[in-house]
């Protein structure tokens, strides 16, 4: 259980640095004469949705992998009782 636990670990890491690079990314582009102009609430609301779709698609991602690696590791065992149980 530990090297999925760390490897989910590693996903959500990677994950939360993309979406630090990206926020900053769109702070410069934003601040292109070095100053930050205020968002209108349109554009706001419009950053709040992209920010929830953003963590439902990761928060997705994350189970899927999860569950891809709980099933891989369900075979392995099964595979592994089917050969222990052909031994004896």
């Amino acid at each position: 259980m530990g090297l999925l636990r760390y490897i989910i670990q590693g996903f959500g890491w990677e994950l939360g640095a993309q979406a630090a690079r990206e926020g900053i990314d769109a702070v410069e582009r934003r601040a292109g004469d070095g100053t930050v102009k205020p968002l209108s609430k349109r554009e706001q609301r419009r950053a709040e949705r992209a920010q929830r779709k953003q963590a439902t698609r990761e928060r997705k991602a994350r189970e899927a992998a999860i569950a891809r690696n709980e099933a891989r590791i369900e075979a392995e065992l099964r595979a592994l009782k089917k050969k222990q149980s052909n031994r004896t």
